[in-house]
This record gives C-alpha cells, structure tokens and sequence, in this order.
C-alpha cells in the first residue's frame, strides 16, 4: 500500500494543504459541503492515514476523545457509540470508550482519559449534580454530556425528548382502559431522564384518573412486581419499563411465570434495540434513535474541539413511538 502524505491528498482532491488539514483537524468553518464531500472520498480511496503522532506535536491534539457510559452492558451504549463513530472516524479521531458505574468508578475513568490528553470527553453522567465535574471545568477539556442532565448545566448535552416522547406513550396506551400502572425504573434520583419519563405517566395519570405505582429497583431485578400484580389482579394492568434492558428483564420474568400479555397485563417501555418487534407479543416502546443522538453529540463535541462555541443547552433528539400488540 502506498504511503500517501498530506501533500498527495491535497493534489489528488484539487485544494489546498491547509485545506485537507482544516478537514482532518474537524475545522469546517468557510469549508462548503461539496469540499467536505471530495476530501472525504479522496482519503478513503487513498486509504490516506494521517500522522497523528506529527500532528499532535504541533498542535498538541492527540486526534482521541473518551466516551464514558454508565453501563457497558446496556444495549444503548454501542448504539451510540456506533452514531459517534459515524462522525469521529471520517475525520481519523479515535474513541476510547470507559464504563462508570459508580461516581467514584467513574472519576477514576474521566481522570484517566484526561491524564492521556483527550481531545474531548462524551459523558453519561452518572451523577446528577454539577459539583462532582467541577474537576472537568477546572481541566478546560471540551465536554459533551449525553442522555442525562446535571444540575446547575454547565456542559451542553444531548438526550431523547423522553418527556413528550412518553407523554404521547402513556395517552396513547390509557386510552385503552387501563385501570393501573406500574413503572418499573431504576432510581431516579440517579439520571433526570428516569424523573421525566416517570414524571410523564404520573401526569398523565392523574389526567385520565388512573393510579401509577413507581417501582424502583437495582440492577434488572424485577421480582417484587409479584406484590403489585397480586394487588391489581382484578384490574385491567399495564407495565412500563423505563429502559431497554428492564423492558427485557420484564419480559422475561413474565414469560418465566406463565403470565399473559396483554391478556393478564400489559407490557410497554423504552428502547427497541430489534428484538421488540421480534418478541411474542410484539412490544409498544419508546424507540430512541440512538444514531442520530451520537452523531449530533460528536458533531457538537467537534465543533467545541474546533476552538468554536456552543450554546450550552439540553438538545432533544426527537423518539418514535412503536404501538404493537402488548398493550
């Protein structure tokens, strides 16, 4: 394989060496699409690798961010991986991507990624208050938060519109008769996003004079639904697990005890991740579009990486709703 330099990129797209360094340095500015668009099929055709080692001694980028989730095993994290790569890899930008599960595990990680000189950091938060990043500000990283707020925000973050999203769920899925609602959630204490989506169905709720009980459980384990099941057994019932992976576990546990869907209670919540419309019955979610959330949080982290501005605020991604036959 040929050992292309910057020089031969330039000559071969037909502009300038700045020009092909602006685009690999993720700088946009004055750059038309069209550009953009020649730069990138000239580098792939050429399989052009750019030296980032080179680079980084003059422009002290080292061409890497960090991503850190809070749950590696949560089926949205390489979702949104893949929608931050879509942005990141075009232009030679590693992920390094880290897992905290706890506040404690996760500084750990944010100070090990800031020791190896990111570029930039994409956060799941997993506290919800502003003072456990004050490390963060104080290393004059670009920082991006993904999925969950913090509280004052000082970070721009990028999230599911969870609240309107499981508005429009909940009146859909009460308008045919449900009489009880139990909300399955992690506590919500830990991620604004759970607040939101609980918040929804308790307003919704009271709208249309239907109780909601919230269930707050660790990890994915569901087995005192067994309590509130008993206790509404005469009653038309309706599930919602506030994401994917205790939608899943739901399920199963259902499955696991011979209990019917819809016939002896209803069963809906957050994430599709293929399998919902695949499952027997076939599940009414919330479809977050993971994709496009990653590809709006990594163009943004680059804009920042870029010496540019951005409005620190909450942007909402919007989600779809899926009606299937467990409701």
């Amino acid at each position: 394989m040929a050992n292309y330099t910057i020089n031969d990129v330039a000559k071969q797209a037909g502009v300038s060496k700045a020009t092909v360094s602006r685009y690999l340095n993720g700088h946009f500015e004055r750059m038309s699409e069209t550009t953009k668009a020649r730069l990138k099929t000239v580098i792939a055709d050429m399989h052009y690798v750019p030296n980032h080692n080179a680079s980084a001694l003059k422009s002290k980028r080292t061409h890497q961010i960090g991503v850190v989730v809070g749950d590696l095993a949560n089926g949205y994290a390489p979702y949104l991986v893949k929608g931050i790569a879509a942005i990141t890899q075009p232009l030679g930008v590693q992920i390094l991507v880290a897992e905290g599960k706890t506040v404690a595990q996760e500084r750990d990680v944010l100070l090990n990624l800031l020791s190896q000189n990111v570029d930039g950091i994409i956060l799941q938060p997993r506290s919800p208050h502003a003072f456990d990043y004050q490390f963060l500000q104080d290393a004059n990283v670009p920082v991006m938060l993904v999925d969950r707020l913090i509280a004052p925000l000082v970070f721009a973050c990028v999230t599911s519109n969870d609240r309107q999203a499981t508005n429009i769920l909940a009146q859909a899925v009460l308008e045919k008769g449900y009489q009880q609602v139990l909300v399955i959630a992690n506590p919500l204490a830990e991620a604004s996003v759970r607040q939101e989506r609980f918040d929804a169905w308790q307003n919704v709720g009271q709208k249309m004079n239907v109780p909601v009980t919230l269930l707050e459980v660790d990890d994915d384990e569901v087995d005192d639904l067994q309590t509130w099941l008993t206790r509404v057994h005469d009653q038309k019932a309706v599930i919602f697990a506030a994401n994917g992976n205790l939608l899943l576990a739901t399920l199963k546990w259902l499955q696991h005890h011979h209990i019917t869907i819809p016939e002896t209670v209803g069963l809906c919540g957050y994430d599709d991740w293929h399998f919902g419309g695949l499952a027997a019955p076939a599940l009414t979610v919330v479809n977050q579009d993971l994709h496009q959330i990653g590809e709006t949080v990594a163009k943004q982290l680059m804009t920042l990486i870029a010496g540019d501005d951005i409005t620190i605020c909450r942007t909402e991604i919007p989600a779809d709703i899926h009606m299937r036959q467990s409701v």
